[in-house]
This record gives C-alpha cells, sequence and structure tokens, in this order.
C-alpha cells in the first residue's frame, strides 16, 4: 500500500489535461457513469496501456517505468491513472472514461493502416481533447513533398498551443510536421519547406 501512494504521489503532476477537459466532455462522462463498470484500465494488455500512458508521462517517468518487472509495471500503470482520478471519491474513474472516449474517437476518424489512437494526431488529442480549431489546407505543389493536405489544430485552453500535420504519403496518416509551446512534441528543422512559399505562417496565431 505504501508503494502504491508512493507512486501515486510520483505521478501526480504528470498532466494537465483534466484542466484542459471542456465542460461538455465532463458532463458526458459524469451522464454516463451509470454505465460503466468500474475499470481503472483502458485496455487489458500492458504494452498498450504503456504505450497510452507513456503519452503523458516525462522522461523521469518513463526511465523508472522500463526499470520495473511485469508486477511493477502494472502497479505503476494502476497507480498512474488513480493519481490522475479527478473524483477519486467516486468509484468511477472519470480520467479513465474520458480517455477511452478519446481512444474510440481516434480509431473511428484516425484509424487508416494502423489503430487511430497510435498515429501522431490520436497522440495529441488523447492528451488536449478535440482542438480549440482546426485550419485545413493544401501544400505548395512545389514543396518538399509537393501537394499535400495539412491541417493545423490550435488549443486555447491553458496555454496556447499549435500543432501542424501534413498527409505526406497521401494515405490519410497524418504526421506531425510542427508544434508551437508543447514540450513533449518536436517540430521538424526545415518544417516551412513542407509547406511550401504559399504558405502562410500567421494563420498559426
Amino acid at each position: 500500500m505504501r508503494l502504491f501512494l508512493a507512486l501515486s504521489l510520483f505521478l501526480i503532476g504528470s498532466l494537465s489535461l483534466l484542466a484542459e477537459t471542456d465542460a461538455t466532455e465532463m458532463e458526458l462522462t459524469e451522464r454516463d457513469s451509470t454505465e460503466q463498470s468500474n475499470n481503472n484500465r483502458v485496455f487489458e494488455d500492458i504494452e498498450d496501456e504503456y504505450f497510452l500512458a507513456k503519452i503523458f508521462f516525462n522522461s523521469e517517468q518513463k526511465r523508472y517505468y522500463k526499470k520495473l518487472d511485469d508486477a511493477g509495471k502494472r502497479l505503476f500503470l494502476d497507480a498512474f491513472w488513480v493519481a490522475n482520478d479527478p473524483n477519486p471519491a467516486t468509484e468511477l474513474n472519470e480520467f479513465v472514461e474520458i480517455i477511452k472516449g478519446r481512444v474510440d474517437y481516434c480509431n473511428l476518424y484516425y484509424g487508416y493502416f494502423k489503430k487511430g489512437w497510435k498515429t501522431d494526431m490520436g497522440r495529441i488529442l488523447i492528451r488536449h481533447g478535440i482542438p480549440y480549431e482546426i485550419i485545413k489546407g493544401r501544400s505548395d505543389i512545389l514543396a518538399k513533398h509537393g501537394d499535400k493536405e495539412y491541417q493545423i489544430w490550435k488549443y486555447r485552453i491553458n496555454k496556447d498551443l499549435t500543432y501542424i500535420f501534413l498527409d505526406m504519403q497521401t494515405s490519410g496518416d497524418f504526421r506531425l510536421l510542427y508544434s508551437e509551446n508543447d514540450e513533449k512534441e518536436a517540430s521538424y528543422p526545415d518544417w516551412l519547406e513542407y509547406l511550401g512559399n504559399d504558405f502562410d505562417p500567421n494563420i498559426l496565431y
């Protein structure tokens, strides 16, 4: 029990997702709570569970997890979900239910040759929810990969976050090209070359 508590304290503050969750999403979770089972995991498979949870982990938490045996890893993941439960007084872990809903949404809209929640778009949506604004466009025909579809996602809740995704292979699997104000995500150094001379960076703001 002491170890579980220590892990929970170690994991508290690992994300700001619930602070960014809009009221509608929280209300839908609460409304459906009577129909949900008390399940503090999203996946039964530990590899999938870690792949999902590490979206929120910092580098120290990832290093710690890799040193654990299988039993320790399961305990660590359970502690992660418990530590981020916004209302421990209830049987339902609302955080888990919100993430389940986002996983389902990603699989529905972003799944092509792999599960939608494992794509770049899926990763960002699972962390932050539905974007505040989405701008769609096409890159210049003379851009690095030619004429390709792109999407700009903007979040304006706790801080301004902006992402650009590009369908580089024309497969529907949009890759993260650029991120702003997100220390967990990297940008291509030459990201503007993928969009071409006609792209106006001012639309990012």
